[in-house]
């Protein structure tokens, strides 16, 4: 036998033996000490490095080397590349049974091979339902054969190994009288001869002797036993076929599903990457018979040429349980999306084992996965070079993505033959795919990406390199331009994003959030800068030093001035921030807005927790002492005698204490004063005290209008909850006419829904209950899925004010026990005065 197959075959058994799925260097001193324990035969670890390429072979191998590496994997299949003209037939299998258990023992030895190549470890794999769904339906029907067909990195070899342990388990099915041959199509060929003939190779894996026929062999075990001879054939992509070859075994393979004609004994089952079985049905289109014994499955996409459909939900939280050991924390949509590609979920763990803890709320997940991807696919495989060329040659051909994605191949003519192994792989690869469109009766020929997030990627980097690298003004002002009502647009600012935080260059942050942005884009891009700054973090101490010179925090504490509390990026982006700075000024900043969120939760632990931090900081900058307000709020929650002595005190030493001067610490200390004002009830030298300090953070936030308008809604908050229906008809108007123009004046998530809290109050007080109770109700659920319970609280008491209004005793029964319910579900403290006590307050 030809000496390349026996080294080849010698690879496969010792990394299948030794569990190895990707072997380096290091490795082979290891494989070199466990053949010398096991044999007690020296094979040295340079000798081993020569096996597998790591150091250069200046002559064969000795037979000693080869005959010890077969002892050691102590496996026949070492014989199985081809036919022997001298198998003894005396030791082939006489009865099915011998027949069938020969199946079994390849098969089993196929199954532990892709094992030990599965990308991530095989028990963390699942068996797919429409697999088997599909198979059974195969199985049972008139058809010959089918196949797996998708693009690449869609775990078709894991799938028909779970195929195949159902098929070679003891347990009882339909299965249960038949036999399964898995083989590879490496197992198809020697070195000496190339490829053997299918059938024969066939019999040769079953002990079938040459002169005996299978097809009726499996026919009589068929009549006898009902079982049917299951044939799977995996590896089609993994073994280097020359053009000609590949179009021999397509023949061989084809000749044999024209033998079996009618039989039902004979199942062959398939599994080929798209690119592959375009080249099989070019065999046999033009057969009527071979087509119609073709089966499909039920997820055949003619367009994408495939019938493997990416992981479901529930199939994508099925793995991930499987992976993090403790219950997996909520991914975003993005991500999850993203893992329904079965290739990404390899990229997923391989994260995972880096940083057990890597969790983050927005994309950066995402686009790690993706770069991974490219990183595997493109940079690390052959004619990279010329993929890349050709890559950004087909952006270009886009216009930048202003044409779409996918360009006439008749355009890249001239590439294609300059870049032909290069194209060949990319297509091959699943990075992009050949379409074919009917246009105006003229067939046309379009290449497109098939990921559109490698498009997106490709994009910015061409974007990139358009501006010399640089990102600066013109840059951004290029891609909000360009790109302004598209999608493809926040993608590119979050690679921008991405490569900025990689190489450093922090002053362009400042630019990014000088873009025209809404809230929510805001709110997510600080949060996706804050969680790739933390992820850098991790691997370049040197990242806070360098926040710290560039004064980022200082840039990026201006842009919170939204307070979106119903915005649960805003707060997520603080919490990651709080974890990459240690300048207590900042930080003193960053927890004094979170203990807004505390105290809007009614959570007492929470707001001891974040009142005992903020005590540790020093309160210089500020106008009075946050810990100061948070500790008299817990104490009216905590059902305190009522101390309005000290909230007066407060209210006056924040308005003396102005100093003209505009900044983040004055602004949180207003807020926190007139949330304040929701505990206990403001006198008249409050009001003109909070009003000044109003008037002084409205004009010098000024064109900051956004902030103006928040202060205003939570005045009107304040004064709704204690009673003062004057001021809630002025407030309300005020409201009413800039709400008319939300977009301008960019209002917040928060302060829209405080507005519509306003309106059901306004309703209310002209007797108009049922319109009323619609605006408090929809409140109710905006307010209580994030977490907001002294809004959900107030609420509820008004809505049993109304049914009280109404008449409706058994309405308002029902949500006295449903706010009790939520009291208590929230762990708020039963001691809190409910609100109508609270508006009596004098």
């Amino acid at each position: 036998m030809d000496e390349t197959f026996i080294l080849n075959e010698l690879k496969s058994l010792i990394l299948s033996k030794t569990g190895i799925r990707t072997i380096t260097p290091a490795d082979c001193k290891r494989i070199s000490i466990e053949i010398s324990k096991t044999l007690n035969k020296n094979v040295s670890e340079t000798t081993i490095k020569r096996l597998f390429g790591f150091a250069m072979v200046k002559h064969n191998f000795s037979k000693f080397t080869l005959t010890t590496l077969s002892e050691y994997v102590n496996e026949e299949h070492l014989e199985q590349g081809s036919p022997n003209k001298g198998l003894n037939i005396q030791n082939s299998p006489r009865t099915w049974k011998e027949i069938h258990e020969k199946a079994i023992k390849v098969s089993e030895y196929t199954v532990k091979a892709i094992k030990n190549r599965s990308g991530i470890p095989y028990e963390m794999t699942i068996s797919r339902k429409f697999s088997e769904h599909d198979f059974e339906l195969f199985f049972k029907s008139d058809y010959s054969f089918t196949s797996y067909i998708s693009q690449p990195g869609y775990g078709k070899s894991i799938l028909l190994t779970h195929l195949a342990e159902k098929l070679i388990s003891n347990e009882r099915n339909i299965f249960s009288d038949s036999s399964l041959l898995f083989i590879t199509t490496s197992s198809l060929f020697n070195g000496e001869k190339g490829l053997v003939n299918f059938e024969e190779q066939l019999k040769f894996h079953l002990g079938i002797p040459a002169k005996d026929s299978l097809i009726a062999q499996a026919a009589q075990n068929y009549d006898t036993t009902g079982g049917k001879l299951i044939i799977f054939i995996d590896g089609f992509s993994d073994h280097e076929f020359e053009k000609d070859l590949k179009k021999q075994l397509f023949e061989s393979i084809t000749n044999f599903l024209c033998t079996i004609e009618n039989c039902k004994a004979i199942k062959l089952v398939l599994s080929m990457r798209s690119t592959t079985w375009i080249r099989f049905y070019n065999e046999i289109r033009h057969s009527a018979y071979l087509k119609s014994k073709w089966f499909p499955g039920s997820y055949f996409n003619v367009a994408e040429i495939s019938n493997v459909p990416p992981l479901t939900e529930k199939e994508v939280d099925q793995i991930l349980s499987k992976i993090n050991s403790k219950e997996h924390p909520e991914i975003g949509p993005n991500l999850k999306d993203q893992l329904k590609f079965p290739f990404h979920i390899q990229l997923y763990h391989q994260l995972k084992k880096e940083d057990p803890n890597f969790n983050y709320s927005t994309n950066i997940t995402f686009y790690e996965l993706i770069f991974k991807f490219i990183q595997n696919q493109i940079y690390r495989s052959n004619y990279y070079t010329e993929k890349i060329l050709f890559l950004k040659k087909i952006i270009l051909l886009t216009d930048f993505g202003r044409n779409g994605s996918s360009i006439l191949k008749d355009d890249l003519i001239g590439d294609l033959l300059a870049f032909k192994n290069a194209y060949i792989e990319l297509l091959s690869d699943g990075i992009l795919m050949e379409e074919k469109s009917n246009e105006d009766f003229h067939p046309k020929e379009y290449v497109k990406f098939i990921h559109p997030h490698i498009f997106e990627y490709f994009l910015f980097i061409e974007i990139l390199e358009k501006f010399d690298l640089k990102v600066d003004g013109s840059y951004f002002d290029f891609i909000q331009k360009e790109y302004k009502s598209e999608q493809i647009r926040f993608q590119l600012l979050q690679w921008t994003i991405r490569f900025i935080i990689r190489i450093g260059d922090f002053k362009s942050l400042a630019l990014l959030f000088e873009l025209d942005l809404n809230n929510y884009e805001k709110n997510y891009l600080i949060l996706f800068v804050a969680e790739n700054l933390h992820y850098r973090c991790k691997n370049n101490p040197d990242t806070n030093r360098l926040l710290h010179e560039h004064k980022f925090h200082e840039a990026i504490v201006k842009e919170l001035i939204s307070f979106d509390f119903i915005d649960s990026f805003y707060r997520d982006a603080i919490n990651v921030l709080i974890e990459i700075t240690e300048d207590e000024e900042t930080l003193m900043v960053y927890h004094a807005i979170l203990s807004i969120f505390d105290v809007f939760s009614l959570n007492t632990d929470l707001i001891k927790k974040r009142t005992n931090i903020l005590y540790s900081f020093d309160s210089k900058k500020w106008p009075v002492h946050p810990q100061k307000i948070n500790q008299l709020i817990l104490d009216r929650i905590n059902g305190k005698t009522d101390n309005k002595i000290a909230m007066q005190e407060l209210i006056k030493a924040c308005s003396e204490s102005y100093s003209g001067v505009y900044s983040i610490q004055q602004t949180v200390s207003l807020i926190l004063i007139i949330v304040l004002g929701f505990f206990y009830k403001y006198n008249d030298a409050d009001v003109k005290n909070i009003r000044s300090l109003y008037n002084h953070t409205a004009l010098e936030s000024q064109p900051r209008s956004q902030l103006a308008i928040f202060l205003v809604s939570l005045l009107a908050l304040a004064n709704l909850i204690q009673g003062n229906n004057t001021r809630i008809f002025q407030f309300g108007n005020i409201l009413s006419l800039l709400g008319k123009d939300k977009m301008r004046f960019g209002v917040t998530k928060y302060t829209e829904a405080t507005t519509k809290l306003i309106n059901a109050q306004l309703n209310f007080l002209e007797k108009e209950y049922a319109v009323s109770y619609q605006y408090y109700l929809d409140c109710l659920q905006i307010f209580k899925r994030n977490k907001l319970n002294l809004h959900c609280t107030y609420i509820y008491s008004t809505i049993i004010e109304i049914f009280k209004k109404m008449n409706d005793h058994t309405r308002a029964n029902e949500f006295k026990y449903d706010m009790l319910c939520f009291i208590e579900d929230n762990n708020i403290s039963g001691k809190f005065n409910n609100w109508e006590r609270n508006n009596d307050i004098n």
